[in-house]
């Protein structure tokens, strides 16, 4: 018979992130309750889903009010959850909330959300990070060109600060822009002239990515694995279309580099400390510090390196499970309907590409995707034998978006 402490609040499962974690617990005999955004979440047609809510729409009164009464009628007291927003809004109110939110605190997660502090931290602990600038007025750009070198990347400190004033005005906010000229970066820039801030800019970093994923606990890494993009969307970088693991043996200085960012952080639970390295320099430098479960999430889970189960686990019950398998490093897993984009672009829409240093192989590119499929240690962020319900969710939702177009 379940108790309490086998019930388990995900909250967004919307995505491969929120999908793997009701994979992962659910595997292990959880009982998994799901909230996705909408009736057609991927994750609220998982067969680990034993149980499945539609998160309201509405203020947040409403939506503590819609927790707490999933909580009383499940018996579930510890929750999960996918998004910084959802983590931000947690922390906003914990004390209202009639269960345990399994978060960074609001603390925690300002630190790593904001960049510049992030990379001071960094420093300290010999790790590099791109030059940056910052700017309040557009005037500090003459003063700046002499010591910029381009391509240069734009990036927010903390982009969940404009976020809000963003929306109001209408100004898009991305994650990621390129800046090939003095001319281009000084029109991108003017386009966030009405927030009365900027993002900051950053030295371009060759190389490819590489996340160093590790479960702090009182200042020590209970579990680590590690991973690079072999692709990315879009191309030029952004989020990991195809990843594979790397063996623990290989970046151990940058490893405990990394751990020792995270004690400087103070941070306790799952992170990611992502770097953009250069193979040929034996150079890593420093993206970011993700401070939530990240993208690439289904390629730990089909690895054996448990991060949502250490965290139901140890923040949740305190307990320190062991890992039953070994942790495996010769996983690749991708998301095939982004690979095709990515391919799409790369043969058909290569303007659109905006690193123009890059070059690829046409012949390569699709032999490589079709390859794939062959590939016996090949999985993916959605489609599961064991599982396979959550694939056609995501196949209907991709009919109806291109239906609307």
């Amino acid at each position: 018979m379940k108790t309490a402490q086998d019930k388990v609040i995900i909250l967004g499962t919307d995505s491969q992130i929120g999908l793997s974690l009701i994979r992962e617990l659910g595997r292990r005999n959880c009982h998994v309750v799901a909230i996705g955004r909408s009736r057609d979440s991927i994750g609220l047609r998982s067969r680990y889903a034993r149980e499945r809510f539609v998160w309201p729409a509405g203020d947040e009164k409403r939506q503590i009010e819609f927790l707490n009464q999933v909580a009383g009628s499940t018996g579930a007291r510890y929750l999960l959850c996918v998004s910084e927003t959802d983590i931000l809004f947690l922390n906003r109110c914990r004390d209202l909330l009639e269960l345990t939110p399994l978060i960074p605190g609001q603390a925690a997660i300002e630190r790593v959300l904001d960049k510049q502090r992030t990379a001071g931290a960094a420093a300290e602990v010999g790790i590099l990070s791109p030059a940056s600038h910052c700017i309040d007025d557009l005037g500090e750009l003459d003063a700046l060109a002499p010591s910029l070198r381009y391509p240069v990347i734009l990036k927010w400190r903390n982009p969940h600060e404009v976020m809000h004033d963003a929306r109001r005005q209408g100004v898009p906010i991305e994650k990621v822009i390129y800046c090939h000229s003095a001319e281009q970066l000084a029109d991108r820039l003017g386009r966030y002239a009405p927030l009365g801030q900027f993002p900051m800019i950053q030295a371009y970093c060759p190389g490819y990515g590489l996340g160093q994923f590790f479960f702090m606990y009182r200042g020590k890494a209970l579990l680590r694995f590690q991973h690079r993009r072999i692709h990315e969307w879009p191309p030029e970088g952004g989020f990991s279309s195809l990843c594979a693991g790397v063996p623990l043996d290989r970046h151990r200085a940058l490893q405990e580099r990394s751990i020792a960012l995270l004690r400087k952080l103070d941070w306790e639970g799952p992170a990611m400390v992502e770097y953009r390295y250069d193979e040929h320099s034996d150079r890593a430098v420093l993206m970011e510090v993700n401070g939530r479960f990240w993208g690439s999430l289904p390629l730990a889970y089909y690895s054996n390196a448990p991060f949502g189960w250490y965290t139901y686990q140890v923040l949740g019950l305190g307990q320190v499970p062991a890992v039953p398998e070994p942790i495996r490093d010769d996983i690749q897993c991708r998301n095939t309907l982004i690979e095709l984009k990515r391919l799409i672009r790369i043969l058909f829409q290569r303007q659109k590409i905006r690193d123009k240093s890059l070059r690829f192989s046409p012949l390569k590119e699709v032999t490589g995707f079709i390859g794939g499929y062959f590939n016996p240690r090949m999985r993916y962020y959605v489609f599961s034998l064991s599982d396979p319900m959550p694939l056609f969710a995501d196949w209907a939702a991709m009919a109806r978006k291109m239906m609307r177009r």
